[in-house]
């Protein structure tokens, strides 16, 4: 037996590249079956269309933290999303990412921008 041992990293295949990275990482830090605070980012072209994806991200039982103009100061509006309490298993991270991108395909200029979640 060795004195150094290799840690075995989790690897996942959710359909996309970057939340398989982001829960390699929650998996390396923390317990993925843990209960955490799971924020998530969409963007619109106006107020109207940002609004009415609000209305159906809370529809889906999502807590709304705001619906506003972009920080950036640009021309778009951000719907951000969240669930405290939630458990980011591959398969909810592919179920989220379905339904924000199918949101966020209805309405002209919508852009499902990711998620991030605490430790």
């Amino acid at each position: 037996m060795g004195i150094f041992r290799r840690h075995k990293t989790a690897t996942f295949d959710t359909g996309h590249a970057g939340d398989d990275q982001l829960l390699t990482q929650l998996s390396k830090e923390s317990d993925l079956g843990a209960p955490r605070h799971w924020v998530h980012y969409l963007y619109f072209a106006d107020e109207a269309d940002a609004r009415a994806a609000a209305a159906v991200v809370q529809a889906a039982g999502w807590e709304l933290q705001r619906v506003d103009e972009s920080a950036a100061g640009g021309p778009e509006w951000v719907v951000i999303a969240e669930r405290n309490g939630a458990i980011t298993s591959p398969e909810a991270v592919h179920d989220a990412r379905v339904f924000f991108e199918d949101v966020a395909r209805r309405w002209p200029g919508g852009d499902y921008d990711g998620w991030e979640a605490s430790m």
